[in-house]
């Protein structure tokens, strides 16, 4: 994975399936950048009522979808469900080194821990203090801010199928995906995403 400038922009826009879904089979049938973005902006092709977040969304997730090669782009609009929403996360992932690190750092953890496959608010706080003390862009984020990314980051966990609530922690589960996928995002050079959120070394 690509070591990026840290966002918070999951905050706004954590997993939006449907939405990824729509955009791709538009990429999928050779759409450039400006004929989705008038599709899905002035056509309202999402089904987004205000045009800033109709704007932002399609911004975001298109941005997304252009980190997959062809291959895991097709199988996120063809595959199954479980392995789509698995190369979405992937696709985040390769978008936000911030999301990508607490996979690696924090979801692993608790995937590959016998006694404790679940994360609690404080992994998550513990998380975004550890790199406000090294990273200055998020040092200067409020606890609003932080809060929201909490929020994001759950979503995304919960919607993705990597997880499930159980009250206010998350039980982190290992997702069933197709070999051929996890193969080829092995052979891609992304074996440390695989180790993020399959477990394993």
């Amino acid at each position: 994975m690509n070591k990026k400038t840290y966002s918070s922009a999951i905050k706004k826009t954590p997993f939006k399936y449907p939405v990824a879904k729509k955009i791709a089979k538009l990429m999928l049938d050779g759409l450039d950048h400006d004929e989705i973005y008038k599709k899905c902006y002035e056509e309202n092709y999402v089904e987004i009522e205000s045009l800033e977040r109709r704007r932002e969304v399609t911004n975001v997730v298109y941005n997304r979808l252009c980190s997959l090669d062809e291959y895991l782009l097709k199988e996120f609009h063809n595959g199954d469900v479980a392995t789509s929403k698995f190369i979405l996360v992937y696709a985040i992932a390769k978008t936000d080194a911030l999301f990508f690190e607490f996979l690696f750092e924090r979801y692993r953890e608790a995937l590959m821990n016998p006694e404790r496959h679940y994360l609690s608010i404080d992994d998550f706080d513990d998380f975004f203090e550890s790199k406000k003390q090294v990273d200055l862009i998020v040092a200067k984020w409020g606890k609003f801010t932080l809060q929201c990314l909490t929020k994001g980051y759950r979503n995304i966990l919960v919607d993705s199928g990597l997880g499930r609530r159980e009250r206010k922690t998350i039980l982190v589960e290992r997702m069933m995906i197709h070999p051929a996928v996890e193969e080829h995002i092995e052979l891609i050079g992304d074996k440390d995403f695989l180790k993020a959120t399959l477990g394993g070394d």
